[in-house]
């Protein structure tokens, strides 16, 4: 494929504004591995984590106090940012050769030369353990969880190269997220058995997988043509003819297994108006996001974290505190 008929995109300058303005010029490059300049992603990484501690709660008797879910969800912030972290620096060492064919990707790290793999192997590695440390104190109960998470996450970013459905390969590696939740709360998935429990969980965990396939569908048609041209695949390219129905169609998914949480909980009005609150955000979300226009999918994808998660963060508070 002829470069030529790629997107051009400005050499790199090293950033004169925020927080990476700030950093000695040899740390920006894992600064950008990192992605500390972008915080929405690591609020889609982070929810998850809150929505099992706080669906866990609901399940605990005593329920936990305020202030222990509120330790508990700093700890589960740190782990979901360490997470987020080695996550884009893996998928950029991976793809660095599919980046510098992508004009808005050109110019991170991997794709630019500004760090080589060896050294990017290095602080991948010194990101995993960190992340470990983070986890040892719930070491034992966390064993059997972490395995699937790190090959899932391991497998992502071979994933566009296989199959236009990457973002299911990354909605399941998020919404693990849920479990590891769980299990800081002392609520283990493993032992809850066959019950309603059980099953209230598993929708929870499915309904942040169609949330995912929607909002990374969306981020995706930022780079439709040059991952079309590319050789990159994904649900955008696959279903941009009928995009909005399709969108639609994840939206309405991912509300009934909300429904269906609640029930297996017998939860009460407050999480059901949450939840109200949450299809009337989706519904705004997919009809104004504007998928042929890079700037309007960055909107939606940025602050959709804040709204569709936030209103379903209020979901599990409000019957959290019901049962308080």
């Amino acid at each position: 494929m002829s470069s030529a008929k790629l997107h051009t995109h400005p050499l790199y300058t090293s950033p004169s504004t925020g927080f990476l303005s700030c950093l000695p010029a040899t740390w920006i490059p894992y600064a950008e591995l990192m992605r500390v300049h972008k915080p929405a992603g690591i609020l889609y990484v982070y929810f998850p984590f809150l929505f099992g501690s706080f669906f866990a709660a609901c399940l605990s008797n005593p329920i936990p106090a305020p202030s222990e879910m509120m330790f508990a969800n700093i700890k589960l912030f740190a782990v979901a940012f360490v997470l987020r972290s080695v996550g884009c620096t893996w998928n950029d060492i991976v793809d660095r050769e599919l980046d510098s064919k992508v004009a808005r990707c050109r110019n991170r790290p991997m794709a630019r030369g500004a760090m080589s793999p060896t050294t990017a192997y290095i602080f991948t590695v010194n990101q995993y353990l960190m992340l470990f440390a983070l986890l040892v104190p719930y070491s034992s109960q966390c064993l059997p969880y972490i395995p699937p998470l790190i090959a899932l996450g391991t497998f992502y970013p071979f994933a566009k190269r296989i199959t236009s459905y990457a973002q299911v390969v990354l909605g399941f590696t998020l919404a693990w997220g849920t479990l590891v939740g769980c299990i800081m709360m002392k609520v283990f998935p493993l032992e809850l058995g066959i019950s309603p429990s059980t099953l209230g969980l598993l929708a929870l965990s499915l309904s942040y997988v169609f949330w995912t396939i929607t909002y990374d569908t969306i981020y995706a048609f930022q780079d439709i043509k040059d991952d079309t041209q590319a050789g990159i695949m994904s649900m955008a390219i696959r279903h941009k003819i009928h995009i909005k129905p399709f969108l639609f169609a994840m939206s309405l998914i991912q509300t009934g297994f909300l429904i269906l949480t609640g029930v297996m909980i017998g939860a009460g009005p407050a999480f059901y108006t949450g939840v109200v609150g949450t299809v009337v955000l989706l519904v705004q979300m997919v009809t104004a996001v504007d998928v042929g226009n890079p700037s309007s999918c960055w909107w939606w994808f940025k602050y959709g974290a804040l709204l569709v998660g936030g209103s379903e963060f209020l979901s599990l508070l409000g019957e959290y505190l019901r049962r308080l």
